[in-house]
């Protein structure tokens, strides 16, 4: 369902009881571990979902886009706390309501609550199809991974990662020493460049990645 729809088609009485909040980049939308009772349904910018470990380590598992909502897991499971925390990438603004007014949005509008069902799935989906593969890899396959991800379908002579080595490695779950030493790795092996301590991948190296990582999952 389009965000104008969503919103156009908002009962009145639920409306009423929403307000409107912007997020900075940085900005946490929520924190783990915070009491879950509040949904926010986001209408512009993206965030990111991560989990922090006792050892410090952070992992971004996700991100949400326009129209995602943050909060609904928690409060569609019942659960009190948020189960991980969600900050803002870019400039955010959300819709903010209380879990009782997402809830009774749900029951009284049968089209939000089908939306509701198909952004939750299109959330976990990924995860559940990844949790056997790429999860479980060593950190240097899951940078490899990391990087065939980021080049996507991108057509260029040059990529250039412009992310720091602090978040690719909150991304992969492992440390920035870590981190270092896999770039160092696939540098030697030839599949990637630095520029400026940026990590650059020319055409060659581009087939070379999806090939080499083409071998480690078969």
């Amino acid at each position: 369902m389009k965000l104008d729809y969503m919103l156009d088609h908002m009962p009145e009485g639920i409306k009423r009881q929403t307000t409107h909040k912007v997020f900075l980049p940085g900005e946490s939308v929520v924190r783990k571990g915070e009491r879950a009772d509040h949904v926010y349904l986001l209408t512009r910018g993206s965030t990111r979902v991560s989990n922090e470990f006792a050892s410090g380590q952070r992992y971004t598992f996700a991100s949400l886009e326009v129209p995602d909502l943050v909060g609904d897991l928690e409060v569609l499971a019942g659960q009190e706390v948020y189960a991980a925390s969600n900050e803002a990438v870019t400039t955010c603004e959300v819709l903010a309501m209380s879990a009782e007014t997402f809830l009774l949005w749900m029951r009284t509008d049968n089209d939000f609550a089908l939306a509701v069902a198909q952004l939750l799935a299109a959330k976990m989906y990924p995860t559940s199809n990844e949790a056997g593969r790429v999860k479980f890899l060593p950190s240097l396959e899951r940078l490899h991974s990391y990087l065939v991800k980021r080049l996507g379908t991108i057509e260029t002579d040059m990529f250039i990662l412009h992310t720091s080595r602090q978040q690719i490695a909150d991304d992969i779950g492992t440390s920035v020493k870590t981190v270092n030493r896999g770039v160092t790795k696939l540098k030697e092996a030839g599949l990637i460049s630095l520029l400026h301590g940026k990590i650059t991948i020319n055409k060659e190296q581009q087939a070379a990645l999806h090939k080499a990582f083409d071998e480690i999952i078969e």
